[in-house]
């Protein structure tokens, strides 16, 4: 019996020993089984994750959206963000990726978000920034079934800019029709003994010209009452009525209305005509007017609506979305994307990127702070903000259309007629490319 026992006793001690043994080794790989583990739950951290971000912008402008991802990076350090502006070959290289199916995760859309990109873009309206979308800029990029394309961060709001002084020198008032327009641009002509140009186009950039188009195409042919906006886009369109637009342009420059190196003079040398006072107009954008107050401080100017040409129609603006980030929704780091894209929607980052441009912010509860401007925004707040032309009624690749054909009717290669001629065959054939 005492053996049986002895026996028993030993088989125990033996147990407790394996089971000690164990314990300790458990320790030593690091579970928290044993007496020395800490009671606390085992915490992992967060996968590290490479957001790809591109934008059109350039410049300051890109700047601020790339000073405001690094702060992004520093509050989210498990996520890299590799940001990219590659300026003028950004679309070229968006047709690319769209081609391969190969997106950024999060991108810009420069006025394009719904007609060319929504099918690659990620439904953003469940996010908490949406409620806040201010009501003008909301229709370019939401639809009718409610899918929110992108984070408008600012809003253009684009019309010519004026010198103030010189219009005061000279005793005219803004010009609200086009004929008003003709009608300064002759007394400029007149008073300055054409030391004044009226209009300044960098032609030589060709996109200065395209600009010209873009903006009174509208009035001449969607704004009025009698207008062919559905004929645009159902394709029945007579390009006979649109003869009028290019030799509008083509009169300017035979009045003595435009400067007479137009075919050779850049952008850079509006700007610079037009802070020494050597132009009343600029028919670009607000941000004219910041780029020629870096040559000349003390500019004094303004910004209006694109004149009316169709009798009983009104000015407007041309407008819709400038600075815009969308989040593809095919991106293997959607959550990252969001978070990315709502740290922008934050109020003084928003601020700062409108601030950039001179803009009004996207969201509404953001104030406008666009220094100068901001007056201009604000007396004409009711003016209606009409699509740009192109965006809405040409197909994609019709824009180097309009202006190569600019440049040909300034240089006299070809006439009102022939331009419209161009103009319908591209139209047809990119069309049928859809």
């Amino acid at each position: 019996m005492r053996k049986n026992w002895l026996s028993m006793l030993c088989l125990v001690l033996l147990i407790v020993t394996a089971l000690t043994a164990c314990g300790s080794k458990n320790n030593a790989d690091g579970n928290t089984t044993g007496n020395n583990a800490s009671n606390k739950p085992e915490v992992k951290s967060e996968e590290n994750i490479t957001l790809t971000v591109s934008t059109n912008v350039v410049g300051e402008q890109a700047k601020v959206l790339q000073d405001i991802s690094n702060k992004f990076m520093q509050d989210n350090p498990n996520i890299k963000v590799e940001f990219s502006a590659p300026g003028k070959d950004y679309e070229n290289m968006m047709k690319v990726k769209m081609a391969s199916k190969d997106m950024p995760d999060v991108f810009a859309t420069h006025g394009w978000s719904k007609n060319r990109y929504g099918e690659y873009l990620l439904d953003l309206s469940g996010e908490a920034w949406v409620k806040d979308l201010d009501p003008a800029i909301k229709p370019s990029v939401t639809d009718e079934t409610g899918k929110v394309y992108v984070l408008p961060m600012d809003q253009d709001k684009s019309g010519p800019v004026y010198n103030i002084d010189l219009l005061k020198e000279y005793g005219l008032e803004v010009p609200t029709t086009y004929e008003e327009l003709l009608n300064v641009a002759e007394t400029v002509k007149t008073k300055s003994n054409g030391k004044v140009v009226a209009i300044h186009i960098g032609g030589a950039d060709a996109w200065p010209i395209g600009q010209f188009f873009d903006f009174f195409a509208t009035p001449l042919l969607i704004s009025a009452e009698k207008n062919y906006s559905q004929a645009f886009l159902d394709g029945t369109f007579d390009w006979n009525e649109f003869d009028k637009l290019p030799q509008m342009l083509k009169d300017l420059q035979t009045n003595g209305y435009l400067n007479k190196d137009v075919l050779t003079a850049k952008y850079s040398d509006s700007a610079k005509a037009f802070a020494e006072g050597k132009a009343v107009f600029g028919v670009y954008g607000p941000y004219f007017i910041e780029e020629a107050q870096k040559i000349n401080p003390n500019l004094n100017a303004g910004l209006m609506p694109i004149p009316s040409i169709q009798s009983g129609d009104i000015p407007t603006f041309a407008g819709g979305e400038k600075t815009t980030w969308g989040v593809w929704k095919d991106s293997k780091n959607i959550d990252a994307a969001k978070k990315f894209v709502a740290y922008f929607a934050q109020a003084e980052n928003i601020s700062a990127v409108a601030k950039s441009n001179q803009l009004p912010p996207g969201l509404s509860n953001v104030s406008i702070d666009a220094g100068n401007l901001t007056a201009f925004y604000e007396k004409y707040k009711d003016t209606p903000v009409l699509p740009f032309f192109d965006r809405v009624y040409l197909p994609n690749g019709m824009w180097d259309v309009l202006c190569k054909n600019g440049q040909d009717i300034l240089a006299g290669g070809i006439d009102a007629r022939a331009y419209s001629e161009n103009m319908k065959k591209e139209f047809e054939r990119l069309s049928a490319n859809k």
